[in-house]
């Protein structure tokens, strides 16, 4: 007899979830838990059991370093509301979500981590004075106080980094130090190997956390020049490389000329150039786009997204 599939809907009725477009929520072993599946996702599957964790945010975060094999975790991160675990799953998703949220909510109570009947904001019962609230998408109950006082603490964060100044002349400084390790990987690769185009990812990527931690904001502007920038210069580093070893190898001639030579004359030689630079452009727009993702992410108010009183 065929086994009946076991997918988001029918985990939901299993455990007294409501069901919501590509997820559920509801009380899981005594735990408010929301459950996100998409299989196109990225992440495709994100868990949030929600619980008072302060004063116990390194002991959960210590359990699920250690059991990130067993439970298939590919990130985790203890945040305001509790905790949240994006774990790979490719086949039995469902069962297998059955199996990290008994283990979590079995360690949090272990923990003495509180349940479904506390606030999780502040830690004390909730005594029929809750309301619903959702906050970045998950469902759950909290005192109005707590959560308008949330929402208050969040619009405040977001007013101060908006008027945050924006140094742009330093930031400039971090992004041209990525740069630069990403032209190192240039040079190295290219002397140990055909294929150096990775350095473009390495040097957007790297220079765009350095332009931060220098003090520029995430903008369009810095989307742009992290995009750019990199591309330009290792551009000019990888034809800088290219012409000191036509140097060496000229004999006499000149460098241009051995280069065009070749170029002309060695298929393989002149289709090593023309991969190495659309792929140094490739790497370069895919490590812009996820910052560019990171910009427009950015853009969305917490503050304004939440929700309370709202069923």
């Amino acid at each position: 007899m065929k086994e009946k599939k076991y997918d988001l809907a029918a985990f939901a009725a299993q455990h007294g979830l409501t069901l919501e477009k590509k997820g559920c929520y509801g009380v899981y072993k005594g735990y408010r838990v929301h459950v996100k599946y998409s299989m196109m996702g990225n992440p495709a599957c994100i868990l949030t059991v929600v619980t008072d964790a302060k004063g116990k945010e390194k002991a959960i975060e210590q359990y699920l370093e250690k059991n990130k094999e067993e439970l298939r975790i590919a990130q985790y991160g203890v945040v305001g509301i509790g905790l949240m675990v994006c774990p790979q799953l490719y086949r039995g998703v469902f069962r297998k979500v059955e199996e990290i949220l008994d283990k979590i909510t079995s360690k949090l109570a272990k923990l003495n981590c509180p349940g479904a009947d506390i606030c999780p904001y502040c830690g004390k019962p909730l005594e029929g004075g809750a309301v619903a609230v959702r906050e970045s998408g998950i469902p759950f109950r909290a005192h109005r106080a707590c959560a308008d006082a949330a929402q208050a603490a969040m619009r405040e964060r977001e007013r101060r980094e908006r008027e945050r100044p924006d140094h742009k002349l330093p930031a400039l400084v971090g992004l041209l130090l990525g740069t630069l390790a990403g032209a190192a990987v240039l040079v190295l690769l290219f002397l140990l190997w055909d294929f150096m185009a990775f350095a473009s990812a390495v040097a957007v990527l790297f220079g765009g956390w350095l332009y931060g931690r220098f003090g520029g904001k995430n903008t369009a502007a810095k989307v742009v020049l992290c995009a750019v920038i990199p591309l330009v210069l290792l551009a000019g580093v990888y034809v800088l490389c290219l012409y000191l070893d036509a140097s060496k190898a000229a004999e006499g001639a000149g460098a241009w000329q051995y280069i065009a030579r070749l170029w002309e004359e060695d298929a393989a030689y002149r289709n090593g150039i023309i991969v190495n630079a659309v792929f140094l452009a490739v790497f370069d727009l895919v490590a812009a786009a996820y910052l560019l993702f990171s910009y427009l992410r950015s853009r969305r108010s917490v503050a304004a997204g939440m929700r309370v009183g709202e069923e």
